[in-house]
């Protein structure tokens, strides 16, 4: 209730700050106020989307949280795949490893990948790329489609050089120069802000960074009554810049404040003929014509300011006894927009997810690299294999099977099993008997196989199936749970802008294992966790009730896939 009295009254005093707009209708939000929502929100999502300073913060949070989410979903779709894939897996393992010509099938040998890449220490994302590797090489079709763009989706949320992203960071830092202007626009003045500013006047040379410093000046020594001092920085300012929004309507302030109102009334008509939209300026005119008394002129003054949506502030702070306030106007976004990017080349790469560094990967590579390097090898290895097409499975069982240990019967691939039993049959008509029976007994440990396999993971029975979609359904869902259940702790723009990735050490749970914001649980009442633990309880039910289907969608494996595309089961060709 505090925070929203606290909320409300901010609100009051500075209408046109993006933020507080947001944080109330996020408030609104979780009170499920939807009135309130719909009205108020995109107004609010345009006033963030405008300003470079709020947009900024929302542009670093929005690639925290999508870094986040695909990380979950490509850990789902990499744990899924692994379990669906497992005895192909085990079968190219034992020849590699073992150089076992025979391919005898040994089912622990994929364990072995995930505890050696563990060992090397790669990272979460770095253990997700090394393990993806011969899942991309092993999969076909639309499985390894997906994977493939999940893929590429995590090496491009970790490419170091997005503009918007790079541009972003100068606007999180307390201490940078578009910190200081937006603080030097906005807040009351300060002693040792204006030294700052002086401090870096002296050393910069570029004309328009020098600009945006000598406004940001003046208007600190106009709102501490030095009026005549900052009309001659403005002045400077305007000698290279005559439409310069700001020092316009600053230096017609200070003209106000002076006592000279026929002087400040042609300064605001001339700033408003350089900026018609802007309601800052009929506002401040209003004061005027309040000041001479001529209330019908002050009056349109103010209907003009609130058409052009300008707010009015309630709280603003007036210079002096006599005279009403006007309004100071801060840099631009436009000025604040390039002071970032002045910047940004300051800032290392992906310093917006510094305090993850321990958990996506610290190896002597970038990141990029790191991530990028595995999907290069595994589409070399792809390109450069002349066996892509090759059937992965015996035609008649459905065990796993190469070039190398296959036997090839009229066209059908066949396990080295079934290719010796063709070869021993007498007849025909024993022939077809024997396979038939293998398949049948396959069939149905397969069968309990996928039905296990779906339940203990969602998604994971329909991937062996070839349901891709009904996979794709299941795993998004579960990896969206886990997303919200840590989303809905780390992301809480309502209390703070403060973003999990700009963590200090101290401020995390466990900065190797857990980098999680240790003083922001917000209970289990909250919203998104609640979502969250909803939809993994679904799925988990979801997969418990699978059975049946995955059983109705298996392949029937009675029948051999025989050459030149015409369908003859194993009894007709003993006839």
């Amino acid at each position: 209730e505090g925070l929203r009295t606290n909320l409300a009254a901010a609100l009051e005093a500075s209408p046109n700050r993006p933020e507080y707009r947001l944080w109330h209708d996020l408030l609104s939000a979780r009170s499920l106020n939807a009135d309130v929502v719909f009205k108020a929100l995109p107004r609010s999502a345009l006033a963030v989307l405008a300003s470079p300073i709020a947009r900024a913060r929302l542009i670093v949070m929005g690639h925290q949280a999508s870094l986040l989410l695909v990380g979950c979903f490509w850990s789902v779709l990499v744990v899924t795949l692994f379990a669906a894939w497992w005895r192909q897996l085990a079968h190219d393992l034992s020849a590699r490893v073992f150089r076992d010509r025979t391919h005898r099938l040994r089912v622990i040998l994929p364990a072995i990948v995930p505890l050696v890449l563990l060992a090397l220490k790669p990272g979460w994302v770095g253990l997700l790329a090394a393990m993806s590797l011969p899942l991309l090489v092993v999969t076909r079709g639309r499985t390894r489609t997906l994977l493939g763009v999940t893929w590429v989706a995590a090496v491009l949320l970790v490419f170091p050089a997005w503009p918007a992203l790079r541009m972003a960071v100068p606007a999180l830092d307390p201490e940078s120069e578009v910190t200081l202007l937006q603080r030097a626009g906005e807040l009351p003045p300060s002693t040792a802000r204006i030294a700052t500013l002086r401090e870096r006047l002296g050393e910069t040379e570029d004309p328009d960074r020098r600009n945006r410093l000598t406004v940001a000046l003046a208007i600190q020594e106009a709102r501490r009554g030095r009026y005549t001092a900052s009309n001659r920085l403005f002045a400077q300012v305007l000698q290279t810049d005559p439409r310069n929004f700001p020092a316009l309507v600053g230096t017609a302030n200070n003209i106000y404040y002076l006592g000279r109102l026929e002087e400040a009334i042609l300064r605001y008509q001339a700033a408003a003929q350089e900026h018609p939209k802007r309601g800052e300026i009929p506002h401040n005119l209003a004061q005027v014509y309040f000041k001479k008394l001529f209330v019908p002129e002050a009056t349109e003054a103010l209907e003009l300011s609130r058409r052009l949506g300008f707010a009015t502030p309630a709280a603003h702070p007036a210079q002096g006894n006599d005279y009403a306030a006007v309004v100071y106007p801060g840099l631009t976004n436009g000025d604040l927009a390039d002071a970032c990017r002045n910047e940004a080349p300051l800032y290392p790469p992906l310093v917006t997810i510094a305090s993850w560094r321990n958990i996506l990967g610290v190896p002597p590579l970038p990141l990029v690299a790191l991530v990028g390097v595995p999907l290069l090898l595994a589409l070399l290895s792809i390109g450069a294999s002349r066996r892509q097409h090759d059937p992965r499975e015996c035609e008649n069982r459905g065990v796993p099977l190469c070039r190398t240990c296959c036997k090839v019967r009229e066209g059908a691939w066949l396990c080295a099993s079934c290719g010796e039993t063709a070869d021993r049959a007498r007849s025909d008509m024993i022939l077809a008997t024997l396979l038939k029976n293998r398949s049948r007994d396959e069939g149905m440990a397969r069968s309990a196989r996928v039905v296990r396999l779906g339940r203990l993971l969602p998604g994971a029975g329909h991937l062996v199936s070839g349901r891709i979609g009904a996979a794709w359904f299941r795993m998004a869902l579960l990896a969206t749970g886990l997303f919200l259940l840590v989303a809905g702790w780390i992301f809480d723009p309502v209390s703070d802008w403060s973003t999990p990735g700009l963590m200090l050490d101290g401020e995390a749970m466990a900065p190797h294992w857990l980098p999680l914001p240790s003083a922001q649980w917000p209970g289990w009442s909250n919203l998104p966790l609640l979502i969250g633990l909803t939809l993994v309880a679904m799925v988990l039910m979801i997969a418990q009730l699978d059975g049946p289907g995955l059983r109705r969608g298996l392949h029937d494996r009675h029948s051999l896939i025989p050459a030149n595309g015409r369908g003859r089961t194993a009894g007709a060709e003993a006839h």
